[in-house]
């Protein structure tokens, strides 16, 4: 039975395992390559490529990237091939995660960081561009507020941010994906409870209304993601 998605469902209580702290690594290394490989064919990598493309339409200037909550740091590699001119610094919070993307990813312009982005270690105006990719639905709204504040805080010229859309296709293509192929449990659990997490459309524009952003757009993307972008530069 599906559950009742017209709201979304968000509780400290139930969160995502990935997560927690001390997970067992054989777990957690499982879980995020199920994560490279749903990015890969699934809408994660091309949502990376339109954020590329995006800057790409008014500069090629683009001296540093700030890309929060990296997760298995996959796509932050993206990033830094695509940009070799740029520095790229990936930041995640939970140690086991980034020790991952740490020994699974590298590039010659690249480094990684823990580091919280609800209270980014770093001034004003920092970053060329910073992102967030696919990482949103993991905060309570309040939270998800604040941490768009601070990426815009830290941002000298774009922020953009993605994640997926909550939505009953979107629950149902994620059930078949992890009953029929990615049948990890953390990946089940996790991708799962991601749908019923995630903000719809409206909501996630609310998101940054609610941070005093101005003169941002919303973006429909394939495999039912979804992009805010903001332009500082006017």
């Amino acid at each position: 039975m599906l559950p009742n998605l017209s709201r979304r469902f968000y509780s400290e209580a139930h969160p995502e395992q990935m997560d927690l702290p001390d997970l067992d690594p054989l777990d957690l290394a499982q879980d995020l390559q199920n994560l490279e490989i749903i990015n890969r064919h699934f809408g994660g990598k091309k949502a990376t490529r339109f954020i590329l493309h995006q800057v790409s339409k008014q500069t090629t200037d683009l001296h540093s990237v700030l890309d929060c909550a990296c997760g298995a740091g996959d796509l932050t590699t993206q990033l830094a091939l695509a940009l070799p001119q740029a520095k790229i610094t990936g930041i995640d919070l939970h140690p086991q995660t980034l020790a991952y993307a740490q020994a699974n990813h590298s590039a010659c312009n690249l480094e990684w960081q823990q580091a919280d982005m609800k209270q980014l270690p770093f001034s004003d105006n920092s970053y060329d561009l910073v992102t967030c990719q696919l990482a949103l639905h993991h905060f309570s709204q309040t939270d998800a507020v604040a941490i768009l504040k601070e990426l815009q805080r830290v941002s000298k010229k774009w922020v953009i941010v993605t994640d997926i859309t909550r939505s009953y296709l979107s629950y149902l293509g994620i059930w078949l994906l992890v009953t029929c192929w990615l049948r990890h449990p953390m990946t089940q659990h996790d991708a799962l409870l991601s749908i019923r997490r995630a903000f719809n459309e409206a909501e996630f524009s609310n998101l940054a209304q609610k941070a005093s952003w101005a003169h941002f757009n919303h973006c429909r993307l394939s495999w039912f993601r979804q992009a805010l972008v903001l332009n500082k530069l006017g």
